[in-house]
């Protein structure tokens, strides 16, 4: 019985992964509730991107009237060791939402959005070549 048991959930397939809402920092920040725990898609600028600070922006940093309304990136090493040597750079990617620091005071890197699929990075600026 347990040996079924056991070959049954080795064959059952894994839950899918939802599929993502592709929204606006915008539509986030003005209703953050609406798209808690899900899995959104986003794109803008990541102007920079620390230890102490990442975000995704609606616009580069000199861009005229400034860098627009932005999220947070929770911290994530593979994510900061791809775009940090890149940004400024425009990003599209997909991210679990956290909204709790969006509807009350956080600190630091605050955890708003959890990149699930980083799908695109454009370097405004080609990297260095190295001879």
């Amino acid at each position: 019985m347990i040996a079924a048991l056991l070959m049954v959930a080795q064959i059952a397939p894994a839950p899918a992964e939802p599929k993502p809402v592709a929204t606006t920092i915008a539509a986030i920040r003005a209703n953050p509730k609406k798209f808690d725990g899900q899995v959104v898609r986003l794109h803008g600028y990541v102007n920079s991107c620390i230890m102490s600070g990442c975000s995704i922006q609606e616009r580069r940093v000199k861009a005229a009237g400034g860098p627009g309304e932005s999220l947070s990136i929770a911290p994530d090493p593979k994510f900061d060791a791809v775009v940090a040597p890149l940004t400024p750079t425009y990003v599209e990617f997909d991210a679990r939402l956290d909204a709790r620091c969006l509807v009350d005071v956080c600190v630091g890197r605050t955890p708003v959005l959890n990149v699930v699929r980083l799908r695109g990075v454009v370097s405004a600026e080609p990297p260095e070549i190295e001879d």
